[in-house]
């Protein structure tokens, strides 16, 4: 709980400045997350008519094969719009990802902690549609360097994508103001 904390200080510490100059700001749900056992929200703020810096969190639960995963993640994006309309229509994204979990095997109780860090690039698409709604359709590639401590290491637990290359993908909905 420590380290959530620490990081979402300093996740807040970075994007406030970014608030005041806002022109635009977004607050969005990834609604495919659920599907996944995952809750995954947004903030955006537009900076430039091109360009724009997007805050993301989320928390899990989910198991993948017979590794339980339940920690989260915080995932800064800096976004460049190609018509120089920020934050509306399409965009190319950089994106860096800190990810925090407990790790259990199912199968033999073995307990674990994995830590990782990667980044990736997106291709989306954001719509305002009216003066307050927003759809953010997103896709790309991504990398994490993960480690694991604990009973066994990493051969003990299966990492999914939480370790290596990884898609990263979702239908994100909220508010524009």
């Amino acid at each position: 709980m420590k380290k959530l904390s620490l990081v979402l200080l300093a996740s807040v510490i970075l994007f406030l400045p970014q608030v005041s100059k806002a022109q635009q700001v977004t607050l969005k749900a990834n609604i495919l997350s659920p599907l996944v056992k995952t809750g995954s929200f947004f903030g955006e703020v537009a900076f430039s008519p091109q360009m724009s810096a997007q805050l993301g969190f989320f928390t899990t639960g989910i198991s993948v094969k017979d590794t339980q995963f339940n920690g989260f993640g915080v995932t800064p994006e800096v976004r460049y719009f190609f018509a120089a309309n920020a934050p509306s229509g399409l965009y190319g994204a950089g994106y860096l990802r800190y990810q925090d979990f407990d790790l259990t095997r199912q199968d033999t109780q073995a307990q674990g902690a994995l830590t990782s860090f990667g980044g990736g690039a997106l291709l989306g698409y954001q719509l305002i549609i009216g003066k307050h709604f927003v759809a953010d359709v997103f896709a790309g590639p991504g990398f994490n360097a993960a480690t694991v401590k604990g009973d066994g290491g990493e051969n003990n637990f299966d990492l999914g994508t939480f370790g290596g290359f990884s898609p990263r993908a979702g239908l994100a909905l909220g508010i524009a103001f």
